[in-house]
């Protein structure tokens, strides 16, 4: 059981949304589909909820067919990833290049597990999630983390067998028929919900080709952790900017959803942090709208739109509620501090 809301960083989603484009498809459409905002390749830190991007896949596997998790990384690559992405571009070996990607998980997903372990005569890479995905939509899933994991090793060049052995979690109906041509080696099915690749002390300790030699790359700042404060309200607020951006305000249903909780469960869980919902989507919606409304010249009315209101005078009224003044004494008062600042500097 979750404590936390699951959230992934969107370069988690990065090689699917570039095949996506790539691929004629249009791409914020099928993001907001998903509960997801526009322009999201170009933010691939912001953290989102795992759930979204699982729905973001599944609706392409309804479309293009089962094998298509491994063309689209076959299509974008691992320099896709961002901050993984860089941390593979700049190892000099797979073995370092999985090391260093175990070392930094915990800012690419607050749910996952991803590992490199001995074997006799080479390592295991392993990766699974904490939370209970439906076997289904885990075949997928993990059908994409192990063509990214495979991309790791092709780097070196090497032009025989890369995979030693693989375990893969199998699909409710179809188990893991086609993966052995896929990957190329035996694929049997993970008893764990596991993904498990076996290399080879050779393969994980060739040099890539013309690999590039530089200082590790460092976790961004103040974002080592996706987790947050730990709570379950402070990862609901990490993303409801973003879902609120899609273009709806969350319901009690879709964020229960989005947490692998019931309605009721969340409700509680909320409870005993002293926080619900609906707080937690006005205090988002009083930082996005004080925020246009100080730092932008579009109509009051324009604002009060693009945050969800419906008249001025709601909106008005919320202004009032959240800061005692008027959106237009409000929007003055701002200005007036941003010219005694900019007079002060000369």
């Amino acid at each position: 059981m979750t404590t936390t809301l699951p959230l992934v960083r969107a370069a988690a989603i990065a090689p699917l949304m570039v095949w996506l484009r790539d691929s004629g498809y249009s791409l914020d459409q099928m993001l907001l589909d998903a509960g997801l905002p526009a322009g999201l390749i170009e933010d691939r830190d912001r953290p989102i909820p795992l759930m979204a991007g699982i729905r973001l896949l599944m609706e392409v596997v309804g479309r293009e067919g089962h094998d298509v998790p491994c063309r689209m990384v076959a299509h974008a690559g691992i320099e896709e990833l961002g901050f993984l992405g860089q941390i593979v571009m700049t190892s000099r070996t797979p073995r370092e290049a999985f090391i260093k990607v175990a070392r930094a998980y915990l800012h690419h997903g607050s749910h996952e597990l991803f590992t490199l372990t001995p074997d006799p005569g080479g390592g295991a890479v392993r990766h699974a999630f904490r939370v209970p995905v439906d076997a289904e939509h885990l075949s997928f899933v993990h059908q994409y983390v192990a063509a990214l994991i495979r991309t790791v090793a092709l780097r070196t060049g090497h032009e025989g067998p890369l995979i030693e052995r693989m375990e893969l979690t199998p699909h409710p109906r179809h188990g893991v028929e086609g993966m052995s041509a896929q990957f190329g080696c035996e694929v049997v099915p993970a008893a764990n919900r596991t993904v498990t690749m076996v290399f080879s002390d050779a393969l994980l300790d060739r040099p890539y080709v013309n690999g590039r030699q530089v200082a590790d790359v460092a976790v961004p700042a103040g974002s080592a952790v996706i987790r947050g404060d730990g709570t379950l309200a402070g990862s609901i607020t990490t993303i409801l900017p973003a879902l609120m951006e899609a273009g709806t305000e969350p319901s009690l249903a879709c964020i229960a959803e989005l947490a692998f909780m019931s309605r009721r469960t969340l409700q509680r869980r909320l409870a005993a942090e002293g926080a619900s919902l609906s707080e937690l989507i006005d205090k988002v919606r009083a930082e996005q709208a004080i925020a246009r409304l100080t730092a932008t010249g579009s109509a009051i009315r324009t604002v009060a739109a693009e945050v969800g209101y419906g008249s001025n005078a709601s909106f008005s009224r919320a202004i009032r509620r959240w800061t005692s003044t008027s959106p237009s004494r409000l929007r003055r008062s701002a200005l007036g501090e941003r010219t005694d600042t900019g007079n002060e500097a000369e």
